[in-house]
């Protein structure tokens, strides 16, 4: 699998917080992206623990990204949100992953390396500032 809806989720969630200079409320974010507001929680409290947004307490609490948009790689929010290195399939990174101890004979496996490796070099570089930019390029 490539993307789940806990990526797009913190895509959404992000690109909407660069929009903000003081934090905004879970509540608030959910109501403005139409996310449900545990999961959002959920979310937002690993971007912070990462360092990625900052948690506020009390009346005029929230979340603000923490990283400026052009320093947020897509790659990385992948790789934290998702919990795991593969974007594709776990046997593109490692052939003792297969699921069927055949990568040494598997005939798709060269694909999942190929498509692994182009998705790892363009999302390396990919940033959140790139992601806002294509939103308002349409």
């Amino acid at each position: 699998m490539l993307f789940t809806k806990s990526t797009a989720y913190t895509l959404q969630a992000l690109m909407e917080l660069a929009n903000f200079d003081k934090p905004v409320d879970v509540a608030k974010l959910a109501e403005i992206t139409s996310l449900p507001k545990p999961f959002l929680a959920k979310l937002l409290q690993t971007l912070s623990k990462k360092g990625y947004v900052k948690s506020f307490k009390g009346i005029h609490g929230g979340f603000l990204l923490e990283k400026a948009p052009k320093d947020i790689r897509i790659l990385e929010l992948f790789k934290i949100i998702e919990d795991k290195d593969a974007l594709i399939f776990y046997c593109s990174k490692a052939p003792e992953n297969c699921v069927r101890n055949r990568a040494d004979i598997c005939c798709v496996r060269p694909f999942f390396v190929f498509l692994e490796d182009k998705l790892n070099y363009i999302l390396k570089d990919m940033t959140l500032e790139d992601v806002i930019r294509m939103k308002s390029d349409k």
